[in-house]
């Protein structure tokens, strides 16, 4: 009964295991195929806006590359700063609220036809290649503290994350941390008074003193 119990239990962990699986690549893949969508549907704006602003039709093509680039970076960052002080969380989540609403506004003057300034326009678009440099740059930082930070606590991200995360400290670390864990045997009660008191489980030997005897009795 206990066996078919056991074996029951183990089949139902399997299928909840295979089950979170397969929802996480579903999952996965749809936020993929989102990303390349909203990409698409928002290239042509960011790129006419570009050569409104003056930059040349070869290159104005690289400005929604840049912007999708880093908007991937700080989804990235986010979810590989989980676990992290509270101000690297702030700061990863923030860079993807800025990263959307870049986006979300350069579609809406696109789509809505607005009329930009040509000046103010032509210095936004030469300084936000630069500015969302310096908020890549400080999303790997922020990465690099957190990953030395869980080295030198002794720690692995693992513990903190999905079975499929492959973003971890250092796998050999967290494997040796939970062999460390495991409840070692205990010996069994007579051996380890006999190893206490330095008396093998055999007879004494001729000569040989035992504690609480008295020699000639």
């Amino acid at each position: 009964m206990s066996d078919f119990s056991g074996m029951r239990r183990f089949r139902a962990m399997d299928y909840g295991n295979g089950f979170q699986l397969t929802a996480v690549v579903i999952v996965i893949s749809g936020v993929a195929l989102l990303a390349v969508a909203a990409f698409l549907v928002s290239y042509a704006g960011t790129r006419a806006i570009a050569v409104t602003a003056g930059v040349s039709p070869a290159l104005a093509g690289l400005y929604p590359l840049i912007i999708d680039a880093v908007l991937v970076v700080a989804c990235v960052a986010a979810l590989a700063l989980r676990g992290a002080e509270w101000w690297m969380q702030t700061y990863a989540w923030l860079s993807v609220m800025f990263m959307l609403a870049v986006v979300a506004l350069v579609g809406a003057v696109h789509a809505a036809g607005v009329s930009l300034p040509h000046r103010p326009t032509a210095a936004v678009v030469a300084v936000l290649p630069w500015v969302l440099f310096l908020v890549g740059f400080g999303l790997w930082l922020s990465i690099l503290r957190h990953l030395r930070t869980a080295r030198a606590e002794g720690t692995s991200a693992r513990p903190h994350t999905a079975a499929w995360w492959p973003w971890t400290t250092d796998p050999d670390g967290a494997n040796a941390t939970a062999m460390s864990v495991q409840p070692k045997p205990v010996p069994d009660a007579p051996a380890a008074a006999d190893a206490a008191e330095g008396v093998p489980g055999s007879p004494p030997e001729p000569g040989m003193t035992v504690p609480g005897i008295v020699p000639g009795i």
